[in-house]
């Protein structure tokens, strides 16, 4: 039977507040979407007929507080399965994972400098993206979500981006190759969905994903909405300018974050010392400043190269003020910073230190929940699968 445009929306509500706040009783979904509490046992019931969710026990009860018990309902796993894959100049990565986020598979191409512009083209990636999803018949998927470094222009089938490789790689013939379903989307918006649906505990709805990657970008999700979803400036945090009398960007501005603290920046800051130091520690690490990466440079920290020492140092420094000014402007409960320089705990460690002395000089209490993300090479191929949830089960 075919369901109208409002039973429909009736319909995502709940099932956007179970994955979202789940493990959740009816009447607190009724609470919370204003739905009647007849029309929520009435989807919920449908849906626990189609293996979608399932009853999970009894909420513990308040103590004081009488009344009827509370039974909780929560996802079910394994009800259907979705690809998801991350485009970015270190990796190209795929992941298949059920209807929770539960990774099923996973497979990930590390690019070097060499490769990005040699071996990384459309066929390249269709053929790695095809031969994945050969490898998950048995799982008959039911799409596809791709984490991009940039905005997706569905007009044009286009990355909007500043990266010239990216905006000249063709969206189109990905598309007219590929039989499933496909969905595109920043791949820190990305991010942020995966960590409300999936991980977010019920927790809130107001945070901030802070993503520090080749470039920079950071994502807001507001009252359950990404922030400004359709407008492409918003979020590109890389471009605030920190230092007025800083070097060039790449935009044409004088000292924009990014270039102290994106990988980019520290990357060729750090092969400016491999060029013009002899006592660096890099050298002992890479014959190469090609080679050079963000794990080396956190090598080369732990070793006490003082060149890098001032790299990072100056970066975390400018990122703590960045995220401070954050704190200040937008309404938020917590704030998730996630990027590879972190699994270094001295300078996660040190984030935190320049956090606290920022707001202590400004006669502050540190209200926000500042959360480092744990870096995992999956985390934009998950976050994709997830867009892929949104858009084909839970919309």
């Amino acid at each position: 039977m075919k369901i109208t445009k409002t039973q429909k929306n009736i319909r995502f509500k709940i099932l956007d507040k179970i994955y979202s706040k789940g493990p959740i009783s009816r009447i607190d979904i009724s609470k919370e979407t204003d739905i009647t509490p007849a029309t929520v046992s009435e989807i919920t019931g449908e849906m626990i007929n189609q293996k979608l969710i399932h009853e999970i026990g009894e909420a513990i009860p308040q103590q004081g507080k009488s009344g009827r018990k509370k039974i909780l309902l929560d996802i079910s796993p394994n009800h259907s399965f979705y690809i998801g894959s991350e485009l970015s100049q270190k990796y190209i990565s795929f992941c298949l994972t059920d209807n929770t986020g539960k990774i099923i598979k996973e497979k990930s191409f590390v690019l070097s400098h060499y490769d990005l512009n040699n071996t990384l083209s459309e066929n390249f990636y269709i053929n790695k993206l095809q031969e994945f999803i050969e490898s998950c018949t048995e799982y008959n998927p039911k799409g596809i979500g791709i984490a991009i470094p940039g905005h997706f222009h569905d007009e044009n089938k286009s990355i909007i981006t500043n990266n010239a490789f990216w905006k000249n790689f063709n969206i189109k013939t990905l598309i007219d190759n590929i039989q499933l379903p496909i969905f595109f989307e920043n791949n820190v918006k990305c991010m942020t969905l995966a960590e409300r649906l999936l991980f977010n505990n019920g927790n809130d709805d107001n945070f901030i994903f802070f993503h520090v990657g080749r470039g920079m970008f950071c994502s807001y999700m507001y009252n359950g909405e990404l922030y400004a979803k359709n407008n492409y400036l918003v979020g590109e945090i890389g471009h605030i300018v920190v230092h007025p009398d800083g070097e060039l960007c790449e935009c044409g501005k004088r000292g924009c974050l990014q270039t102290y603290a994106s990988e980019a920046w520290i990357i060729k800051k750090a092969q400016i010392i491999f060029d013009n130091s002899e006592s660096t520690y890099l050298k002992q690490l890479i014959s190469e400043k090609d080679k050079i990466t963000i794990d080396t440079i956190l090598k080369a920290y732990l070793l006490g190269d003082e060149g890098i020492i001032h790299i990072l140092h100056s970066a975390i420094k400018y990122l703590a003020i960045t995220l401070n000014n954050l704190s200040m402007m937008i309404d938020s409960n917590k704030i998730i910073i996630h990027g590879e320089l972190f699994k270094e705990p001295l300078l996660s460690n040190l984030l935190k230190e320049y956090l606290d002395k920022e707001l202590n000089l400004l006669g502050l209490q540190n209200n926000k929940n500042v959360i480092i993300k744990n870096y995992y090479n999956y985390t934009g191929a998950l976050a994709a699968s997830t867009l892929c949830i949104n858009e084909l089960l839970v919309k």
